[in-house]
């Protein structure tokens, strides 16, 4: 059974809750919507607040954040003597050895965790994930071009790789032998991490966790590589992460990597795309678990948690508490990104029953939209080459259910066949329906809009965010 983290208040760690406050409004200020976070001082929780629909207990995609499992797997082998980081890659791999040229023979492991192996390109986990054949084929299919080591270049088909030298080493893959050595001592329990069709852990990307997860990983660094005054870690490999020990020399403008553990400032901060992350602050012995959809990472890389957390708190000495922790922690208990709706007043276009739209182009694969309207919510179907797909709306109300519903193209190419979502509808005028979509799972938030002209709908889809398009080509049905 893992044990519990310790509770605290921010006064009695030292820590002034006002300016927690202060971060989390201009978290809000800036647009950086926060879905859950974590903080622990003294290996204590001081704070901890989620904006609903998102909770503790719902597991959030990571994205690159999973790059710091795949280094603590390969910090493991390396503890165990399994693995140096001068071993070349080729070792590994001898059936890509004919042909190669001097730069992908000299590819160590070490140039593979500081993202400096060489290659023409990078690689992204969106690339990766629709394909169903080798992936380590892809990666050796992307040229050499450079001497390894020399130049940053970042690039999740890298970690991959690193993936597949562990499983080699240990046969296991990097979840297998998290769980069978570390994982289970930090109190972090089962979760999912996406495989490829080889069936090695994706290595860049795929994990899902709970913000109390990232936060625990991130306590296992700040300690050394010690949970509970148990050594877990190399305290040489903690110390190569974080950069303290044989920093990796930087050209102008780059920023201060390591092993996934950016340096800037006061923090260290291990990051996954959209805001996902942990950031330590050894300085304040401070660890900040947090799930986001920040897509320009104003919280760590942007700095707001150095100028309105860091910065302040080591200036500031500790005051009195004069009424600010209960400030803080209502102000945790309200948040939530669920609008609230009201529907146009006058006669909606549409009454209660079900109504079938065709699209003759099947654009993006739909060949049908479905609408049932009952009083109190919309079900909306669409049936496309996935099959069928169906999302409940609570009418001017949010209603939770799960989905099928088709999204890789708006979702960084993530496809669940089920996932939570949170949904809710409006009448914008009499013709035109808004429809919102949460995804308690995900970073992404989906808009719909369907305007009603006679026999027939138009349906536009967009998305907060994404690494690619970020809205689909309109869809026209017709009764």
């Amino acid at each position: 059974m893992k044990k519990e983290l310790v509770r605290s208040s921010p006064e009695e760690e030292g820590i002034d809750s006002g300016l927690i406050i202060d971060f989390l409004n201009e978290m809000e200020k800036a647009g950086a919507e926060l879905h859950g976070i974590m903080i622990a001082v003294n290996q204590k929780v001081v704070f901890e607040a989620y904006n609903a629909p998102y909770r503790a207990d719902i597991p959030h995609i990571l994205h690159s954040y999973t790059k710091t499992f795949t280094n603590t797997a390969a910090a493991l082998a390396y503890t165990n003597g399994l693995i140096r980081l001068e071993d070349k890659v080729l070792d590994y791999f001898p059936q890509y050895a004919d042909g190669a040229n001097e730069y992908l023979k000299a590819l160590t492991l070490r140039d593979l965790i500081t993202m400096r192996s060489g290659q023409e390109r990078g690689i992204g986990g969106n690339e990766w994930r629709p394909l169903s054949t080798s992936w380590v084929d892809a990666y050796f299919q992307v040229p050499w071009v450079e001497m390894p080591g020399k130049r940053f270049l970042y690039s999740s088909g890298n970690s991959y790789i690193l993936s597949a030298v562990v499983q080699k080493v240990t046969g296991k893959t990097c979840y297998e032998y998290l769980q069978e050595h570390l994982l289970p001592e930090i109190g972090i329990g089962e979760f999912t991490w996406q495989t490829s069709p080889e069936g090695i852990c994706s290595g860049g990307n795929g994990i899902s966790l709970c913000v109390e997860d990232m936060t625990r990983l991130g306590m296992l660094y700040l300690n050394g590589g010690k949970w509970n005054g148990r050594r877990l870690l190399s305290p040489e490999w903690v110390d190569m992460a974080l950069g303290i020990k044989n920093p990796v020399e930087l050209s102008e403008g780059e920023t201060e990597y390591n092993f996934h553990w950016e340096h800037t400032g006061d923090i260290w901060a291990a990051t996954g795309m959209f805001g996902q992350g942990s950031v330590i602050i050894p300085k304040l012995n401070m660890v900040i678990g947090m799930t986001a959809a920040d897509s320009r990472y104003m919280a760590t890389k942007g700095g707001l948690i150095q100028k309105n957390l860091v910065s302040p708190m080591l200036k500031r000495k500790n005051e009195a508490d004069n009424g600010k922790w209960e400030i803080l922690k209502n102000k945790g208990f309200r948040m939530t990104l669920e609008g609230k709706y009201r529907s146009f007043p006058e006669e909606k276009f549409y009454e209660s029953g079900r109504h079938v739209y065709r699209v003759p182009d099947e654009t993006d694969g739909i060949k049908k939209i479905i609408l049932e309207f009952h009083e109190n919510q919309i079900i909306f179907s669409m049936e496309d080459h996935r099959g069928l797909h169906t999302v409940t709306c609570g009418l001017d109300h949010w209603i939770s259910s799960s989905t099928s519903m088709t999204g890789a193209y708006l979702h960084h190419q993530y496809e669940m066949d089920e996932l939570k979502v949170c949904a809710a509808a409006y009448w914008e005028t009499k013709y035109l329906l808004m429809m919102e979509w949460r995804y308690p799972e995900m970073a992404f938030c989906d808009h719909v809009k369907l305007e009603f002209s006679h026999e027939e709908i138009r349906m536009k889809r967009w998305v907060n965010m994404n690494s690619e398009a970020m809205e689909r080509p309109e869809v026209k049905g017709r009764k």
